[in-house]
C-alpha cells in the first residue's frame, strides 16, 4: 500500500490495492504539479478502531518516507463519504494488552463441565487467575494465531506449552473436588486452551491516548 501527500497543500490520497496503472498516481501529480509530493509505503503495521469491514472505523498505518516513519490515518465523517486520508509526521505508538478470551473460555467450560453444575465463584477465581497470569506473561510465553476479522485491532492467541503446564499445575489450589479438577484439567490437552485475545492500539502522540491497561507486555508480530 502506498500514499501521496503534498508538503505544500496537505492533501493525501492512498493508492488502490488493485490498480493495474498508475493513474491514480498520475492524477494526483497533476493536480500538484507545482508542489512537492513526498511518497510513503506502509510498513503493513496497521490497526483500526473497530472491524475493517465496518466503514466508519478509523484506520491508522505505519508507513515510511524520506524522513522516515509516519502515521497515515483515514477516518470518515458520514457513511456515504469517502475515507479521507491525512499523514502525521510521526511514527505511532502502539499499546498491547493480553487478555482471556472470556466468550471462548466459558464456552469451553461449559462443555466440558456439562451436566454438571458448579458454584460460579470457583470457576471464577480460576478466569481471574489465567488472565492474571495472561497478563504478566512474557512474549515468548504466547503464541499468535489468527487476526480476529471482526476486529481490527485483535490477535488470538494462546500459551506455549510450558505456560500452559504452570497454569494446570495451579488448579490444585483453587478449590475444586477431584472430579472437576480431572475434567477441567483435560482442557489443556486441547490445542489452544485456554484461549486468548492480544488487543492492539495505535496512536500518535496528538491523538489523545487510550486508557491504559495494566500489566501490558509489549508484544511484536
Amino acid at each position: 500500500m502506498r500514499f501521496l501527500h503534498c508538503k505544500q497543500c496537505g492533501d493525501t490520497t492512498r493508492l488502490p490495492f488493485d490498480e493495474p496503472t498508475d493513474d491514480g498516481a498520475a492524477a494526483f501529480y497533476a493536480a500538484h504539479a507545482s508542489c512537492f509530493v513526498e511518497t510513503y509505503a506502509s510498513t503493513g503495521h496497521s490497526a483500526a478502531s473497530g472491524p475493517w469491514h465496518d466503514p466508519m472505523s478509523t484506520r491508522r498505518h505505519e508507513v515510511l518516507g524520506r524522513g522516515g516513519p509516519a502515521t497515515a490515518i483515514g477516518t470518515r465523517r458520514i457513511l456515504d463519504e469517502p475515507l479521507s486520508w491525512r499523514i502525521e509526521p510521526e511514527g505511532p505508538e502502539e499499546s498491547t494488552w493480553v487478555e482471556l478470551d472470556r466468550p471462548l473460555f466459558w464456552a469451553t467450560v461449559d462443555r466440558v463441565l456439562y451436566p454438571s453444575h458448579l458454584p460460579k465463584r470457583p470457576l471464577e477465581d480460576w478466569a481471574t487467575q489465567i488472565d492474571h497470569f495472561a497478563r504478566a506473561a512474557r512474549p515468548a510465553e504466547i503464541v499468535l494465531l489468527d487476526d480476529d476479522p471482526g476486529s481490527g485491532n485483535t490477535t488470538f492467541a494462546c500459551f506455549t506449552m510450558t505456560a500452559r503446564a504452570r497454569l494446570e499445575s495451579a488448579l490444585a489450589g483453587i478449590g475444586f473436588d477431584e472430579i472437576t479438577r480431572d475434567r477441567l484439567s483435560s482442557l489443556f490437552d486441547e490445542e489452544i486452551f485456554p484461549p486468548l485475545r492480544i488487543r492492539r492500539c495505535l496512536r500518535v502522540r496528538s491523538e489523545q491516548a487510550p486508557s491504559a491497561q495494566p500489566d501490558a507486555p509489549s508484544l511484536t508480530r
